[in-house]
């Protein structure tokens, strides 16, 4: 049984399909890259599985279940975390305080216990803090760690970002985008961390991404969209010399 799964999912935008058709599958423990021009779909698919969209057709498995039409916000608690194209952090706090958001989903402590500050909130606490200090070190952010956002780096907040959806614990996390921005060393350092999310947290990792090189670096599988179309699906090495990707995607 796939991690993820799409069947025949398609979303329209007017008179604009954004989405046709597009089946795919993610193993466990896979990294699967999905590539594409600009206006192919690869965002719209994202939002699609994350349920910011409604899908017009089709449907979307998560280890078997289907998740088309679940309530958006519990789609983080069934163990689905993402990043955005477009940083979405709080730059008025600090790193720590920002990767502490991303518990928020595996908080069920009731209101009054948190207002009293019971032995049983206290230990979850530290077990949050804890967790958030284990993604601190596997993304070398310690020098961070009480900085406030607005002040970082685009580099380092495109690294907080991930940090944030990993405190998630994730069984799938959704990358947008994850090198765009940042240098040949930043994106070189990128890719180990992506790496380490599979290989350290066990966590199957699914990403939209332009540069090739990174792809080729880190990916098991790829998927080419077009217009909202899968054009090929394969190993990076495949992709990169098919025919029809070359045309639509890397040119002739």
């Amino acid at each position: 049984m796939s991690l993820l799964e799409t069947r025949n999912l398609g979303r329209s935008f007017g008179g604009i399909k954004a989405v046709q058709d597009v089946s795919l599958a993610v193993e466990e423990g896979e990294i699967f890259s999905i590539i594409g021009p600009n206006g192919a779909g690869k965002t719209t698919l994202f939002n699609l599985i994350s349920r910011v969209y409604d899908a017009d057709a089709g449907r979307v498995f998560l280890a078997g279940r289907d998740i088309t039409r679940i309530a958006p916000h519990r789609v983080a608690a069934l163990g689905v975390a993402r990043t955005f194209q477009n940083i979405e952090l709080f730059e008025r706090s600090t790193v720590l305080d920002n990767l502490l958001v991303g518990r928020h989903c595996r908080g069920h402590a009731a209101p009054l216990s948190e207002l009293l500050f019971t032995q049983a909130n206290r230990r979850s606490e530290i077990a949050h803090r804890d967790m958030v200090e284990q993604i601190i070190d596997l993304l070398d952010l310690q020098a961070h760690r009480d900085s406030l956002v607005g002040g970082l780096a685009y580099g380092t907040r495109k690294v907080v970002e991930i940090g944030r959806a990993l405190a998630a614990e994730p069984r799938l996390v959704l990358l947008d985008e994850p090198s765009s921005g940042l240098n040949a060393e930043e994106t070189e350092d990128m890719s180990f961390w992506i790496r380490d999310i599979r290989d350290d947290l066990g966590i199957t990792v699914v990403m939209i991404e332009h540069d090739m090189r990174l792809v080729d670096l880190v990916s098991d599988r790829v998927m080419a969209l077009d217009r909202g179309t899968v054009v090929a699906t394969g190993a990076p090495q495949q992709i990169m010399v098919d025919p029809r990707v070359v045309e639509t995607y890397l040119g002739e």
